[in-house]
């Protein structure tokens, strides 16, 4: 039986390679181990699982913490850690992470790949970002009523924390009802959702503090709204990053630009790593 305080939920997977030279290794790894090693293990439990490639990241998008990979989504029915024995998780066949795999994705040196420690930097590591929020958004700032008829989504997928110190209740104040306002109400902006980032997730304790997606037409739609008008977003009275988004990029900030289709839905279009010849 579910229990009635473990709910459904979402999650997000942000990856980045140290630079495109690496892409073949690491779509080699995806295709070829973790993605059955993933069905194999998650089936059971997770109703979707789909991975997203990233979009080129625009013109000052290194500013924003972009990761320029992959984002991986899975609906879980329930936090299956919540169910594991008195030894925690035991996995019959553990999945396939070496090191080629590690270096190509600019993960900091570790004992265990889902380390709870962050160590992300701009210039430094881009660990795995890895957030859950509730099923559904929370929060509705603009566009409620549009259709895939509507036109292109450029969607910008934003994984953040607030600065130490700082409380969510402090940040949320700041997002919610100064910054979140003033983004909606830009022309070119067609999609704005946000929830908060959930304290119990799977695998590894949760960084994250909130979620949230930004839709445009195109990379210089998003420019011409976020970038060219940087100066203009109110800065909370705690940061301690001086330039929009008042948060640190790759440490306390991080995102990904998407399309709104996902480059594979695993569970129904996987068929196994079968190259051409």
């Amino acid at each position: 039986m579910i229990r009635p305080d473990n709910p459904p939920f979402r999650s997000y997977i942000l990856n980045a390679v140290k630079d495109d030279s690496y892409l073949p290794e690491a779509y080699r790894w995806l295709y070829k181990y973790h993605v059955e090693d993933s069905i194999a293990k998650l089936r059971p439990y997770c109703s979707s699982y789909c991975t997203y490639r990233a979009l080129p990241i625009p013109p000052d998008g290194e500013d924003y913490g972009t990761y320029n990979w992959i984002m991986t989504e899975h609906h879980w029915m329930y936090n299956p850690s919540v169910y594991w024995g008195p030894e925690g998780r035991i996995n019959i066949l553990n999945e396939v992470f070496d090191e080629s795999y590690l270096t190509a994705t600019n993960q900091p040196p570790r004992n265990s790949l889902r380390d709870s420690a962050w160590q992300g930097s701009r210039d430094g590591y881009h660990p795995i970002v890895y957030a859950a929020a509730p099923l559904f958004w929370e929060k509705d700032f603009k566009g409620g009523q549009r259709t895939i008829a509507d036109g292109p989504n450029f969607r910008w997928l934003m994984i953040f924390k607030y600065p130490q110190g700082v409380s969510r209740g402090e940040g949320d104040d700041w997002f919610l009802n100064q910054l979140a306002p003033q983004i909606a109400a830009m022309d070119g902006v067609n999609r704005f959702v946000t929830s908060t980032a959930m304290d119990q997730t799977p695998f590894i304790p949760n960084t994250w503090h909130r979620v949230a997606e930004i839709w445009f037409d195109n990379s210089r739609v998003w420019h011409d709204c976020i970038v060219k008008n940087a100066a203009e977003f109110i800065k909370p009275a705690w940061a301690r990053y001086d330039v929009f988004p008042y948060l640190e990029p790759y440490s306390d900030f991080t995102g990904i630009f998407l399309l709104d289709r996902p480059e594979s839905d695993h569970f129904n279009q996987y068929r196994g790593y079968i190259p051409t010849r």
